[in-house]
């Protein structure tokens, strides 16, 4: 949970800038940073694994036959149990957003506070969508196939 988290947490500060600015392109900042994915977007991660994602579990449990209280074959209303395997987790969500954005974004402060001005990408092609499409279509394929392999396991609850 911890990971599929980390992957998606630098991206809850784009919306804001945009509102904010007219930069564009330009809504990255501390989340996309090195700086950022070690420390604040880890603890974004911890406060929503610990604090957010258990209650509404719980609440989903409470109120659907289903059971969509459940992620990758575990409960879900539940805390992580072992912080070191979250906090692992999550840096290695974290992480890999910020490195895949290098090749998928024009702009990426990845020496955030420093070096914001100068463009830090590595994109394989001039536009970012050809750059975006070749990266993220055999990423997302081989995602899709991990997770599917996971979230069809069987849920080993307690007795």
């Amino acid at each position: 949970m911890s990971l599929s988290f980390g992957a998606m947490v630098p991206d809850i500060e784009v919306i804001p800038i945009m509102l904010v600015t007219s930069e564009g392109e330009r809504t990255r900042g501390l989340m996309h940073s090195l700086l950022g994915a070690v420390t604040f977007d880890i603890l974004a991660v911890m406060f929503i694994a610990f604090f957010i994602v258990p209650p509404i579990g719980r609440w989903l449990r409470r109120r659907s036959r289903e059971k969509w209280h459940i992620f990758a074959g575990v409960d879900v209303t539940k805390a992580p149990t072992n912080i070191g395997w979250a906090l692992l987790s999550a840096l290695i969500g974290t992480l890999s957003h910020v490195i895949i954005d290098m090749f998928t974004h024009d702009y990426n402060p990845l020496f955030w506070p420093y070096c914001t001005q100068r463009d830090m990408n590595w994109m394989p092609f001039p536009d970012t969508f050809t750059s975006s499409l070749v990266l993220t279509v055999p990423l997302g394929i081989a995602a899709l196939a991990m997770a599917l392999m996971y979230w069809t396991k069987p849920f080993r609850g307690s007795k």
